[in-house]
């Protein structure tokens, strides 16, 4: 699946040949999401390039436009441990096809690079996940 040519397609803008040729799309899964409160807003639904565009990361550019989604609870609740996240909250999200298209990316299995449709605004679907 190469990148489309419309400009607003995508959420942010994203480099060529992004997202990845074996980027599918989801089919409702579940996904968890570390986020800023609850409930969200725009910009915990902002890349890593978008939040920090001069900030240099160890990773390729398309990676970078992608936002981190788990399919795992499990893994988010560890992230809640580590002093960057500490003060997140958890959300759930049962992603459409018209998201737009996931991968699972890096050495965790249960992680997975989301690019996210202009068109699709995902706050409304997100539901909270209480931590006991």
């Amino acid at each position: 699946m190469t990148q489309n040519t419309k400009e607003d397609e995508w959420a942010e803008y994203l480099p060529t040949n992004c997202p990845p040729d074996a980027a599918i799309a989801p089919k409702y899964e579940t996904f968890y999401r570390l986020v800023k409160q609850f409930p969200p807003t725009d910009d915990d639904f902002y890349s890593h390039r978008k939040l920090y565009p001069r900030k240099r990361f160890n990773t390729n550019e398309c990676r970078i436009r992608s936002l981190s989604i788990f399919n795992n609870l499990d893994e988010c609740v560890k992230l809640l441990k580590l002093p960057l996240h500490k003060h997140k909250k958890i959300v759930q999200l049962i992603l459409p096809p018209e998201s737009g298209i996931i991968l699972q990316t890096g050495n965790n299995s249960t992680h997975y690079s989301w690019w996210k449709k202009a068109t699709y605004n995902p706050i409304p679907d997100c539901e909270e996940i209480v931590k006991k």
